[in-house]
């Protein structure tokens, strides 16, 4: 089953603002699901995708 997070989850659990994961999500960067209107974007975020976004930027000296 998937669990999906608001924004402002997902910011806490990368420690990003939530205008930073916006930022990420309208970049391609941070896999996202648009609930909303394209005029008013309500997005949701997967745990696997922050997962996966947080294991594609892990440095050397972290793994």
């Amino acid at each position: 089953m998937t669990v999906w997070l608001l924004v402002p989850e997902v910011a806490e659990r990368l420690r990003l603002s939530d205008e930073q994961v916006r930022r990420l999500i309208r970049r391609g960067d941070l896999a996202a699901s648009n609930v909303g209107t394209s005029s008013r974007p309500a997005y949701r975020v997967s745990t696997a995708a922050a997962d996966r976004y947080m294991d594609e930027r892990r440095t050397s000296a972290s793994r």
